[in-house]
């Protein structure tokens, strides 16, 4: 009940502009950020310890082109992930016993371009591991849909934007009957038939016991649906167990949104090469910053490539900030790099503009430090 409630205020800050200034206010008050402070300050000691997110990139292709992602852009060079590489990131979590809070298969392509998928998912299930699955489940044929659901993963979060035909295959560029006749027959696989009591609550079904996997249908809110959010939220009520609607991402520059929709950056000083240590100044004065809370990612997720590169963050599309590879370093050595330590640093001193593109148009710092506040098993 307490994810459905936060669910709800995600999907109200995303598709309201009225809510978004609201909160925007509130979290520039005084008093608010002093509340974040000593907040962000004990919840630190605390998942700096773990249990982390492990991010996995299987595969880096992808066969959607959607208009809010980078792909078609991204210079990385494309692969599915190794054996050996695979193999060593199982043997690095088991040798070093790390607390995991979930697994994501996730990453810059679809997974499901990965012919290993499935059983990379039941090897992360043998360790007793939550697994979460992105896809756009274009390719969710019914074979892998039961196979999916055989594996025990967790949750499939499926990236689903449009509410017809024209509108989802200008966003995507996939088949839009296909995707929905996937998603209908996983929905059908994995629910049989009625399973516990259930009721509705301001438009959802709550079941008193949801067969896994958890399916959730997830849209970014850009020009090309945002009229249409509202239909696409109700034409998948009651059929999927969530809905979520998220701001675009400009990762980093990357991909170009509409002014009305962008949240606004963290600075107006000019970006400078991330690490030279010097101030930024825009004709010799400080530009006035608006204050922009630490990203918490930083202290609680692992994200590896399909190189077994283990990159800062998932939004670094072309694996640019390298802090190690899973062949040669261990997850400690790597959650206590120098150079992820200097991303966090300038995160708690507020230095926005010393940091990088992808640090500096990021979404999810701008939402007034909501992230800290969260439980994590919504992560």
């Amino acid at each position: 009940m307490v994810g459905f409630f936060i669910r709800k205020i995600k999907f109200f800050y995303s598709s309201s502009p009225l809510f978004r200034n609201f909160f925007s206010w509130f979290a520039s008050t005084p008093l608010y950020f002093i509340i974040m402070k000593h907040k962000i300050s004990s919840q630190i000691k605390k998942d700096q310890k773990g249990p982390f997110n492990l991010v996995i990139e299987t595969s880096n292709f992808c066969n959607a082109r959607c208009l809010m992602c980078p792909y078609k852009t991204m210079k990385r060079v494309k692969k599915i992930m190794s054996d050996e590489i695979f193999e060593k990131i199982i043997s690095r979590v088991k040798k070093e016993k790390l607390p995991i809070n979930k697994v994501f298969f996730s990453g810059m392509g679809e997974p499901l371009t990965d012919p290993k998928l499935i059983t990379r998912i039941a090897a992360v299930k043998k360790l007793g591991f939550p697994v979460r699955l992105y896809t756009n489940a274009s390719l969710l044929t019914a074979a892998i849909s039961q196979k999916l659901v055989d594996s025990g993963v967790d949750e499939v979060n499926i990236s689903f934007n449009g509410t017809n035909p024209q509108e989802y295959e200008k966003i995507m560029g996939l088949n839009f009957q296909k995707t929905v006749q996937n998603i209908n027959k996983l929905i059908e696989i994995k629910n049989p038939r009625p399973y516990g009591w259930s009721f509705r609550f301001l438009g959802i079904k709550h079941q008193s016991h949801s067969p896994r996997p958890f399916v959730q249908i997830s849209s970014i809110v850009i020009e090309e649906n945002k009229k249409s959010i509202q239909k696409h939220l109700k034409s998948w009520q009651g059929k999927v167990d969530s809905v979520t609607v998220s701001l675009a991402h400009q990762w980093g520059g990357g991909v170009k949104i509409s002014s009305k929709l962008k949240v606004k950056s963290s600075t107006r000083e000019p970006e400078q090469e991330f690490g030279s240590g010097l101030p930024c100044t825009q004709r010799g004065t400080r530009a006035k910053l608006k204050k922009v809370y630490p990203c918490r990612s930083l202290w609680h997720t692992l994200v590896i490539d399909s190189r077994g590169n283990f990159v800062v963050c998932c939004r670094d599309y072309e694996s640019k900030y390298v802090l190690g590879n899973v062949i040669t370093h261990s997850f400690a050595a790597i959650h206590q790099s120098s150079i992820l330590e200097k991303f966090r640093q300038l995160h708690l001193q507020h230095s926005f503009n010393k940091l990088p593109q992808m640090c500096q148009k990021c979404n999810f710092p701008y939402q007034g430090g909501g992230e800290w506040l969260m439980p994590r098993a919504l992560d």
